[in-house]
């Protein structure tokens, strides 16, 4: 079953099926090349990883402080539009007409080759 695969592979995509082979022998060999070196490679790795780990809790935490300081600009932006009165007021059925509008112009759309609907009523 194998032999029919790799033959198959070859016959349906000959050069991919040879990068393939390629690159699975550079991958051996350079792993054999780090297996040589020892130990002080691995202990490079872990290294390197405890730093990458300590980087992405560093931008956990940043992500986080932005996503509070957005909460807290818009916060601010609500009230001080309410105060002035200018906040706008949210019109739920014409919501969702606009969004029924939309949906049956890309249903017709899609259908009839992307025409746009000329029946639908756009705001």
């Amino acid at each position: 079953m194998k032999k029919f695969l790799f033959n198959a592979a070859q016959r349906i995509a000959p050069r991919t099926f040879s990068n393939l082979r390629s690159l699975s022998s550079l991958q051996l060999s350079a792993m054999e090349k780090e297996f040589d070196q020892g130990p002080a490679r691995f202990i490079h790795y872990e290294r390197e990883l405890r730093n990458l780990r300590r980087e992405i809790d560093e931008l956990r935490r940043d992500n986080r402080r932005v996503a509070e300081l957005y909460d807290v600009v818009f916060e601010w932006a609500h009230r001080n539009a309410a105060e002035r009165g200018v906040a706008p007021i949210p019109d739920q059925a014409a919501t969702v007409a606009r969004v029924a509008d939309v949906m049956a112009d890309t249903q017709v759309g899609a259908v009839d080759g992307g025409e746009p609907n000329p029946t639908s009523t756009q705001t």
